[in-house]
């Protein structure tokens, strides 16, 4: 009889450790997994705060970005300029490779604005940086862009 009273307290300690251990991965998942949660959204502005405005690198990019793209949309429309104006002397297959230059340099100052644009959007991280003597937005229909007031 000795040795069933051995063997039922050995299996009840067994299933009493499953139990316990069921308990503890349960715990260690729904519970560390709940406050990982519930915390999300703090640890996520926290980091945000941190690589936005806590890193000097991020802050003096964000802030150069905005000089540096505008001012590609300045030498684009100088080079749109340059091309109108050796195109009133070119002849027919050099204005011709001048209206294709002028399509595709139109179109990469429409897409500079619009980066531009969309960056000084982004409220919470680049245009925070945002120097105020540079425009907030920049107008695609604009013949001329303006850069840093001086």
């Amino acid at each position: 009889m000795r040795s069933w009273s051995m063997a039922g307290k050995t299996i009840a300690a067994f299933l009493a450790f499953v139990v316990v251990v069921g308990v503890v991965m349960c715990v260690g998942v729904f519970g560390f997994g709940w406050f990982a949660r519930s915390t999300a959204d703090f640890r996520g502005r926290t980091a945000q705060i941190e690589r936005v405005q806590g890193n000097g690198n991020y802050r003096i990019a964000a802030y150069d970005h905005f000089f540096d793209l505008c001012a590609q949309v300045q030498t684009t429309e100088a080079s749109i300029t340059n091309l109108r104006t050796e195109r009133t002397s070119a002849g027919d297959v050099r204005a011709a490779q001048i209206d294709a230059n002028i399509t595709a340099l139109s179109n990469a100052r429409a897409g500079l604005i619009n980066q531009y644009n969309a960056d000084a959007s982004k409220t919470d991280t680049q245009a925070h940086f945002l120097a105020s003597d540079l425009p907030y937005r920049l107008d695609i229909n604009a013949k001329e862009t303006t850069c840093a007031a001086h």
